[in-house]
């Protein structure tokens, strides 16, 4: 299968694409659409996420005495003012660096997330089948849900609320009322349906890797799931209590 084909068949038949990937795992080109794809998603967005910063700052004197006490009052000075120069009008320098070190990021954590998913796997399924390579492959494929699909969704909300933090594709998007930086708001979001689209696609890939049946790959899969989310909403927490 070329790209075409392959990106098509991780929405329309999951179940041949990832058992051609299984048998003929490749993943560059697929790197390449994530990478640009979150480069993208994190340019457009800048503009928001710097007046979102700059809020949460400016409305947190936790966060404005931590940051003077490291820095200084001279550096601290500094730093509000770039933050709000950013926040009023954003550079083209910042929104380039900003989609960078989002591309990066989305990279290095699908990266670790294969390997984990690789040891995880082989310990629940108790198979011996699978390598590092046929993971790397199928995660990258089954993120086109999430960044493409996902991230065009998140864009068009953001817009409009004119907020990143105030936006979700998970089920806060059902509790208007909660503030972003609520324990309620964290969790329900965490539970996001994009990433759990594509989880239930990485069922089948799982299956044709580790070579068990479907109802095994999903659960390995969605627990899997699980555990990532535990962690971003435990880091997400303990984020946002810096500010209150």
């Amino acid at each position: 299968m070329n790209l075409g084909q392959r990106f098509i068949g991780v929405f329309t038949g999951p179940k041949e694409t990832f058992s051609g990937l299984a048998e003929k795992p490749v993943w560059l080109e697929a790197m390449v659409i994530v990478l640009v794809a979150t480069f993208v998603f994190g340019f457009l967005i800048a503009p928001f996420s710097a007046r979102d910063a700059a809020d949460l700052t400016d409305n947190s004197p936790k966060m404005k005495e931590m940051l003077r006490q490291r820095m200084g009052e001279e550096g601290f000075t500094k730093y509000l003012d770039k933050l709000h120069k950013e926040a009023e009008a954003t550079s083209s320098s910042y929104r380039i660096q900003s989609g960078l070190s989002l591309g990066l990021m989305s990279l290095i954590a699908l990266f670790i997330q294969s390997i984990l998913l690789l040891v995880f796997g082989r310990l629940i399924s108790g198979s011996v089948q699978g390598n590092y390579r046929q993971l790397l492959s199928a995660m990258f494929h089954a993120s086109f849900i999430n960044v493409i699909l996902g991230n065009a969704l998140r864009f068009f909300l953001i817009t409009a609320k004119q907020s990143v933090y105030k936006i979700s594709t998970g089920l806060a998007v059902f509790f208007p009322k909660l503030e972003f930086n609520s324990t309620p708001f964290i969790v329900l979001n965490n539970i996001d349906l994009f990433q759990l689209w594509m989880f239930g696609v990485l069922g089948y890939a799982l299956s044709a890797i580790f070579k068990v049946d479907l109802k095994k790959s999903l659960v390995i899969s969605y627990l899997f799931w699980a555990l990532k989310a535990a962690v971003n909403i435990a880091l997400t927490i303990w984020g946002m209590s810096r500010y209150q």
